[in-house]
């Protein structure tokens, strides 16, 4: 007889598995939440570009400052006056730093936050456009790779 239970067993178990398979078949599927996660991308791509855009603008702008400040003093310069040159010097010194920093690692960050928004707007586009948006869900949205 241990045979037979072992058979009765299998066959339960085999049944019970094809009962509810149509019973999972007949849910309906979740919400797809791409779109809101592609969503929530562009926001915090585009958070993240306008934050590098804005630090390279006030770069931008300490560096034309300094430019004004450098045409003043070369304007009023008395070139025979050590001290004179030396405040010259120093300037030009912080007007080179500024020109460094704003056309390098700000420059390249800003560039770099734009690329990576422009294409998380085009992934949106490409597949969430002219979709309706699910309702977002009662609690926080959790996205893959957040």
């Amino acid at each position: 007889m241990p045979g037979y239970r072992f058979c009765s067993g299998l066959v339960l178990s085999v049944a019970v598995s094809l009962a509810a398979a149509p019973v999972r078949a007949q849910m309906p599927p979740g919400p797809d939440l791409s779109c809101l996660c592609l969503q929530q991308s562009v926001d915090d791509t585009r958070t993240d570009m306008q934050t590098k855009q804005g630090e390279l603008n006030a770069a931008q702008a300490q560096l034309s400052d300094i430019d004004n400040q450098l045409s003043a003093a070369r304007a009023r310069m008395d070139v025979n006056n050590p001290q004179s040159v030396a405040a010259f010097r120093q300037l030009l010194g912080r007007r080179d730093a500024a020109f460094r920093q704003t056309n390098g690692d700000l420059i390249a960050a800003a560039q770099a936050a734009t690329a990576t928004y422009n294409q998380t707007v085009t992934a949106y586009n490409n597949q969430c456009a002219g979709r309706p948006l699910p309702p977002p869900p009662p609690g926080p949205l959790n996205c893959p790779g957040r």
